[in-house]
């Protein structure tokens, strides 16, 4: 075999092979990771690339995260975020450490990007977008900005978390799936 040919053919192969390690990494996420209700404030743009989706705004990467003491921790450092759950059942980000925690201990690998007052910092979490079809992104959108004045209180993204990484498995609004909520409002009307 010529080597253009044997190097073309390693090359397909790497151009296959990544995005098949991707949808691997979140399969494993989705059937192995833990789940914790995010509660969120979505907003929804358009992607010409990827179609329809529903930003996602967390409460939980809107509030300052204290640091572990005897960690040092700057701006734009990549930290271990504790994840934890408050009395009302969301996950919460309890606390910043520059030490990878022991099994057992569910945490997000995430960046800092802005330091409080306090010592503590901001992050950004990195499942934000929640895919829909072009039918149904402006009725989730419309449905949760429903909230403040109609019957809808509780909106929360599920999320899976396993070793660092986390992934959206669904959108509630009430306790139920966004797409049934979503037919029952176009059943209602």
């Amino acid at each position: 075999m010529k080597p253009t040919l044997i190097l073309l053919i390693v090359l397909f192969a790497i151009q296959l092979a990544i995005p098949g390690y991707m949808i691997f990494e979140q399969n494993q996420i989705l059937t192995e990771g833990a789940a914790y209700k995010f509660k969120t404030r979505p907003i929804d743009p358009y992607d010409p690339f990827r179609g329809r989706y529903v930003t996602l705004s967390y409460a939980a990467d809107q509030e300052v995260i204290p640091v572990m003491e005897g960690s040092n921790i700057e701006s734009e450092d990549w930290v271990y975020a504790l994840v934890g759950v408050d009395d009302d059942g969301y996950a919460v980000l309890e606390v910043l450490t520059d030490v990878k925690p022991e099994e057992g201990q569910d945490y997000l690998y995430l960046e800092t990007f802005y330091r409080g007052y306090d010592g503590g910092f901001l992050v950004s979490l990195p499942f934000d977008r929640y895919f829909a079809s072009e039918e149904n992104a402006p009725k989730i959108e419309s449905a949760v900005w429903r909230r403040q004045r109609e019957q809808v209180e509780d909106v929360y993204a599920k999320i899976r978390i396993l070793n660092g990484k986390g992934t959206i498995e669904d959108l509630y609004v009430n306790d139920i799936l966004i797409r049934e909520y979503i037919e029952k409002q176009a059943e209602s009307q």
